[in-house]
């Protein structure tokens, strides 16, 4: 049997956690031990890119008291892939602004993010 619901409450877990600045969220949402990010993202003058961190990093980050959430629309999963039981991929719109491929494995019986993608339009 597929977890559909449990891969969709992960991936709200990082939306929700991330608007929300909510540590514990994101926490729940990541494999913090071996989770990365990585992607392009559109500089001011309008080049795309490439940069990379762990998660820990960018949730540090995320809920830092000086850091402000961008203001975004509903995130929506536009595709969810199964591989057997343990992993899963799914394409997620960040509000229109990020287009990600979360990657996420089932460990200890719950499924975690282990690396996300990010472009930036």
């Amino acid at each position: 049997m597929l977890d559909y619901d449990a891969v969709k409450e992960t991936v709200f877990h990082y939306y929700q956690g991330y608007r929300d600045k909510d540590r514990e969220r994101l926490e729940k949402a990541f494999s913090l031990e071996i989770a990365n990010m990585m992607g392009y993202i559109r500089k001011e003058e309008g080049k795309l890119e490439l940069f990379s961190m762990t998660m820990k990093e960018a949730i540090d980050e995320w809920v830092a008291p000086d850091y402000t959430p961008f203001e975004c629309s509903d995130g929506i999963t536009l595709k969810l892939d199964f591989f057997g039981d343990v992993g899963a991929t799914v394409l997620f719109d960040f509000g229109d602004r990020y287009l990600e491929s979360l990657q996420l494995a089932k460990i200890d019986g719950a499924w975690r993010i282990v690396n996300k993608f990010i472009v930036n339009p």
